[in-house]
């Protein structure tokens, strides 16, 4: 039996953090040893095989001033040092960024194979030394440096990082029967953390609604997933739509709002590849995205299985969302096709492609 390790920075809701529960719970079920090392000592949100084991260094970080916070970050590593040390698991697959930069180096100390997972795309955070750093030169280290889409690995080839595989995103979610007709509302989903608005551009789908209040305002936008949405309210009131704009806060069971709503929206400024959009296009829910970098291009067929509309134009994406609210024809066409597309996300397909690149480490 292989023994893999995962290391994140806290089992938290986020994206990322749900596909690393669902690729260890899989994973688990193909018969590997799974841990889980989390920095941060919390509970997991998302649900773990009780095989799957969770291990919290001993040191928490201190936020009491900069050196504090330093010191106990290496304090952290070097507990996770000792952790791999005693584990001696075969693989090392850590899940973020920042965190594989510091991974990588401490499994190349000890001798142990490494797979990199970025979760975000090539430009994210590049001017930022660290980043620059990690995604340059530490990068070069790994045995495979795992990216979402092919966006990415044309940005790293051209930096000299060869060894590289593409892994989109597991499906959460079971795709629903395109037969079964859902009493879908009269809504606008967006899902995302809130306190992370610049990132996920809620800022300007609040100004985006703005319109579609007034053009069809028996529409309502609900905005689920945690954070502090206290910035984005403020927006609401000075646009005057506090009356049509809900925040639901963290949900697990989000495919019950998916399949109440009628449209599904996502204005990201940048992505990795967007799992709420895939999950959306699953449960036959008719998807209007930005063609940002990167991410919705992968996902979406523009016309035939959703709508992608030039990337930051707000204009042309409040017309383009408007149009597809009053097409009922257009919505159940992109509805069928968005079910029979995301079938290639499904999570046998995706736990195929990652035993393959595990099989070329430990063999």
């Amino acid at each position: 039996m292989n023994k893999i390790i995962f290391v994140t920075g806290g089992l938290v809701s986020g994206g990322a953090e749900r596909v690393l529960s669902i690729i260890a719970n899989g994973l688990d079920t193909r018969g590997y040893d799974i841990s889980i090392i989390s920095k941060q000592q919390i509970k997991p949100f998302y649900n773990l095989n009780s095989k799957v084991k969770v291990i919290y260094p001993t040191t928490r970080i201190s936020y009491k001033n900069t050196f504090k916070i330093l010191l106990s970050r290496l304090a952290i590593y070097i507990n996770i040092f000792k952790i791999l040390k005693f584990e001696k698991p075969d693989i090392v697959i850590p899940f973020s960024t920042t965190t594989n930069g510091s991974i990588i180096i401490i499994a190349k100390l000890l001798n142990i194979k490494l797979i990199a997972s970025e979760h975000n795309n090539y430009k994210v955070g590049l001017q930022k030394l660290s980043i620059w750093l990690i995604k340059r030169i530490i990068y070069k280290m790994t045995d495979y440096l795992m990216v979402l889409t092919q966006r990415d690995v044309d940005e790293y080839y051209g930096n000299f990082i060869k060894n590289i595989v593409v892994m989109p995103n597991p499906l959460a979610l079971i795709p629903i029967n395109d037969n079964i007709v859902f009493e879908r509302g009269k809504i606008i989903l967006a899902i995302g953390n809130v306190s992370r608005w610049k990132h996920k551009g809620f800022d300007n789908l609040l100004s985006i609604f703005t319109n579609i209040k007034n053009r069809i305002p028996e529409y309502k936008l609900v905005i689920a997933g945690g954070g502090d949405p206290t910035y984005l309210k403020q927006i609401c009131i000075e646009l005057n739509i506090e009356n049509k704009v809900e925040f639901l806060g963290e949900v697990k069971d989000i495919e019950h709002y998916m399949q109440k709503a009628s449209v599904f929206t996502l204005t990201s400024r940048w992505e990795g590849l967007p799992m709420v959009l895939i999950e959306a296009m699953s449960q036959g829910l008719p998807c209007v995205a930005y063609d940002c970098f990167s991410g919705p291009r992968d996902i979406i067929s523009n016309g035939k299985d959703g709508v992608l509309v030039e990337d930051q134009n707000k204009e042309k994406f409040g017309q383009e969302l408007i149009s597809l609210i009053k097409n009922k024809n257009k919505q159940a066409n992109l509805s069928k096709e968005a079910i029979l597309s995301v079938k290639k996300y499904e999570i046998n397909s995706i736990l195929d492609k990652w035993e393959n690149l595990l099989n070329k480490l430990v063999d």
